[in-house]
């Protein structure tokens, strides 16, 4: 019997905790901020075959946690979208 990959995920999302920690210190986060936050967020261990029902309650996708400052800056600019689209 092989066991199944379990996976972290932040609750709330890490997209969710920047967005707020951001607009309540009313500018950019530094990197420092955004790593900082990662590593002191909490989480939860799921099932890797649960994470496409997880990401469709949701309502959509989070940041990938090791490269959490990159994406950040991808998503504020726009050009990352965490959107779901109906085969997720």
């Amino acid at each position: 019997m092989t066991e199944e990959k379990m996976v972290e995920v932040y609750i709330p999302a890490l997209v969710a905790l920047l967005t707020r920690a951001e607009k309540l210190a009313e500018r950019e986060l530094t990197k420092e901020e955004v790593l900082r936050i990662r590593d002191n967020s909490a989480t939860v261990s799921q099932p890797l075959s649960a994470m496409p029902s997880f990401i469709n309650q949701r309502g959509y996708h989070d940041l990938y946690a090791p490269e959490a400052w990159e994406e950040w800056k991808a998503y504020r600019m726009g050009k990352l979208d965490l959107s779901i689209n109906e085969s997720t």
